[in-house]
């Protein structure tokens, strides 16, 4: 029987997808332009906009909670200490955000893929909308998600990057294009290999 990881993947980032705009980019370059200035709601609102994404991206690179936590802090450490590097007109505050955490994801990512051992962790730091599940339910989706994503980890980087980018973090070909340091062309093509490739290491472990 065929693994089909669509079932799993969703429920775990089930979340509102906020449509970025021009304006919306323009908005929050003003933003960060005055909580660089010392005005702490406007860090606030960043932050809070930002957080959870910045962390879920870092722990599935990285595959560890304190990890990610350290990666969050640090990206919102650095945003605010180097804000001249964002400009709004190459892409999003969350393109950027994850460009930064992604470099530093790498540089603690040791050659070993690490074994996740923390889902508690990533569910409180995901989409806080999400239902309350029943603890058997919640049991047997997160083993599920477990598998998922130490496959996930298993994969090439150059595949790892853009299937997480584009279907766990939702984000645009555009601003994983920007991310990845690569075409948006390659995005779409590496995006298919990665979802055949993940389609098999998951078939290979059920069959």
């Amino acid at each position: 029987m065929a693994f089909d990881p669509s079932g799993c993947a969703a429920p775990a980032f089930t979340r509102q997808v906020r449509e970025v705009s021009v304006t919306d980019e323009i908005d929050e370059a003003r933003e960060l332009r005055s909580a660089s200035s010392g005005d702490e709601a406007a860090f606030t609102a960043l932050y809070r906009r930002h957080q959870a994404a910045v962390y879920r991206y870092a722990w599935l690179l990285t595959g560890s909670a304190a990890h990610a936590a350290d990666i969050t802090q640090d990206v919102f450490v650095e945003l605010l200490s180097a804000s001249s590097g964002y400009d709004a007109a190459r892409g999003s505050l969350a393109a950027y955000l994850c460009g930064i955490a992604r470099f530093r994801a790498y540089r603690t990512i040791d050659t070993r893929m690490q074994t996740v051992d923390d889902f508690d962790a990533l569910a409180e730091a995901r989409a806080e909308h999400d239902a309350p599940a029943l603890p058997s339910d919640r049991l047997e989706r997160s083993r599920a998600l477990q598998t998922l994503y130490d496959a996930i980890r298993k994969l090439p980087p150059i595949f790892r990057d853009v299937l997480i980018l584009v279907e766990l973090q939702q984000m645009s070909y555009a601003d994983t294009a920007a991310v990845a340091g690569i075409e948006v062309g390659t995005v779409r093509s590496r995006l298919s290999r990665a979802k055949a490739k993940l389609v098999q290491s998951l078939n290979s472990q059920v069959e």
